[in-house]
């Protein structure tokens, strides 16, 4: 049977990346960090978190991961979960802000402090 309707040229697809795209690969670079900083092998990882070695490699490749088995993982390089998840970006103006705040909350620290010895 001969189809009528012409084909359409295909169309490249671009992937952007999502949200959840952009974790998942922030968290995989992160585990492969602190993997590589305490000598784990992926074997080692897997082993110790129950998962398989395509698991390891899937997850610091940038896949998404259970969370569940992020927790374990978090809990096995002995790293808050936290902290293999992308950060907050901040502004200077945020930083500054944050500096200030600090610095006068040492000035009272110290004012308090002085005036105990009083």
């Amino acid at each position: 049977m001969i189809n009528s309707q012409s084909k359409q040229p295909e169309q490249k697809k671009t992937t952007m990346l999502t949200p959840l795209d952009k974790i998942t690969e922030v968290f995989g670079k992160r585990v492969k960090e602190e993997r590589q900083k305490i000598n784990i092998t992926q074997e080692k990882l897997a082993e110790y978190a129950n998962i398989s070695l395509d698991t390891v490699k899937r997850i610091e490749s940038g896949k998404s991961v259970k969370l569940e088995i992020a927790y374990t993982i978090a809990a096995i390089l002995r790293v808050p979960l936290q902290s293999l998840l992308p950060q907050k970006d901040m502004s200077e103006d945020d930083i500054i802000e944050k500096i200030q705040t600090a610095q006068e909350t040492l000035q009272m620290l110290l004012e308090i402090h002085k005036n105990s010895k009083k």
